[in-house]
């Protein structure tokens, strides 16, 4: 730990605290980013961690002290908290070559705060729950720490993944409907462009992925082990095509960590805050995807829970959600949507006709906006689905779902191969 403090020394530094600190705490995060008193306290400052837009504020996402605080480990620095001091005590003497290395032969990756691919929707949902006191919460009391570093499976960008993503959780123990609805909910979802994110387990997690697989849209993986570590051991093949297919596994712990009952707890938080709203299909009272949701509640995000039979012991948990209006319901995708885009996120076309002088307005999701702006127009030669691709980067599945949809509301129509607007129309903010 002693070389030059160059950018692979900060790599090694990141896998060493990610290999001996168990999760996160608040003492390792005021270690990495000192904050006086009138800072926000969510491991990272407004001002160190904070973002407008999509963009990180300034460079000093790399003022992390990571090098020095890994090296006061190491060291057995007296002067450390003692909860750092005490929960390091059995893993301080580790070497994190090993972790760099097989991270770099087997397709996996650190990220951190000092990477662009850091996703500013995660630092936003930790700092909104520590301005609302969350930790104070029952649901959530003792594991509100934001992570200092993921490891991550797979190829595509993670900040770019989460821009429009949806959270689905429920019980492993699912009936048919539960997994009948989870599939069906989660096809409508992937075919209008969100990416879903689940946690790899059995039950309502399974039909949540391969939903969004068999439709052409990537899909997030939240283990409770290491990202090399199949658990279940049957969801080997699962996580093998959510890689392959432009997904990702992630996880807090070190390469080979095995599943523990804790990480299960202490990974819902990472699932509620990496997209933009949790929606439980089916879950018992007592259960994992109960605890997902006091995350996402208390990170002010929208939750949101499909009813279920009376009688069944898997849809109580949801049907209590809703009694309490601590969950929206959810009968169509629709209801998801709409929770997601508000007033002000979606778009509207101002249809001028001439005729009757009034007009009339068409509501487009921002998908059918983006495919709306990359249509030609009768005088020009661009508009083919190859086009639109290029020029949105959206799956092909979702393009067409939004060509047929724009089709439907006459604001776009075919010429051979080509997709056109149709003139008098006029695309407004709302």
């Amino acid at each position: 730990m002693d070389a030059a403090d160059s950018g692979r020394t900060r790599v090694l530094a990141w896998a060493y605290l990610r290999r001996v600190v168990e999760g996160s705490t608040p003492e390792i995060l005021d270690l990495l980013w000192p904050h006086s008193d009138d800072e926000v306290s969510a491991g990272w400052s407004a001002r160190e961690g904070g973002c407008v837009g999509s963009q990180p504020m300034g460079k000093d996402r790399a003022s992390a002290r990571v090098v020095e605080v890994a090296r006061r480990i190491y060291r057995r620095d007296t002067s450390l908290p003692d909860r750092v001091l005490m929960t390091t005590e059995r893993r301080w003497n580790y070497d994190p070559t090993s972790d760099v290395e097989q991270a770099e032969q087997r397709g996996m990756r650190l990220l951190t705060p000092d990477s662009d691919e850091w996703p500013c929707e995660l630092t936003q949902a930790f700092l909104r729950m520590a301005d609302a006191g969350a930790d104070n919460e029952a649901g959530v009391r003792g594991q509100a720490s934001a992570p200092f570093a993921l490891w991550v499976r797979g190829e595509v960008n993670l900040a770019t993944v989460i821009q429009h993503s949806v959270t689905v959780v429920g019980t492993r123990a699912a009936t048919r409907y539960g997994r009948n609805t989870a599939y069906q909910l989660c096809s409508e979802l992937a075919g209008r462009g969100y990416t879903i994110v689940s946690g790899g387990a059995y039950g309502i997690d399974k039909q949540a992925h391969c939903a969004a697989l068999d439709n052409g849209a990537p899909t997030i993986a939240l283990l409770a082990s290491g990202v090399d570590v199949a658990y279940p051991k049957k969801h080997r093949e699962l996580f093998d095509r959510i890689v392959d297919s432009g997904g990702l596994l992630i996880s807090e712990y070190a390469p080979g960590t095995p599943p523990a009952r804790h990480r299960f707890l202490t990974r819902n938080r990472l699932a509620a805050a990496l997209s933009q709203a949790t929606v439980m299909v089916e879950a018992p009272i007592r259960s994992g995807a109960m605890n997902t949701m006091n995350w996402a509640e208390a990170m002010v995000k929208p939750t949101l829970a499909v009813p279920g039979p009376i009688d069944s012991a898997a849809s109580q948990g949801c049907l209590l959600r809703i009694q309490e209006e601590r969950a929206a319901l959810v009968r169509t995708v629709a209801d998801v949507v709409n929770a997601i885009e508000p007033v002000g996120r979606s778009m509207t076309l101002w249809d001028e006709d001439t005729a009757g002088g009034q007009g009339h307005a068409v509501s487009l999701s921002w998908q059918e906006t983006a495919v709306y702006d990359a249509v030609g127009v009768v005088t020009d030669t661009t508009g083919t689905v190859e086009d639109i691709q290029q020029a949105t980067g959206l799956a092909p599945q979702v393009i067409v779902v939004a060509l047929r949809l724009l089709r439907e509301k006459g604001v776009i129509d075919r010429q051979g191969q080509r997709w056109v607007k149709v003139l008098g129309k006029d695309l407004r903010q709302l």
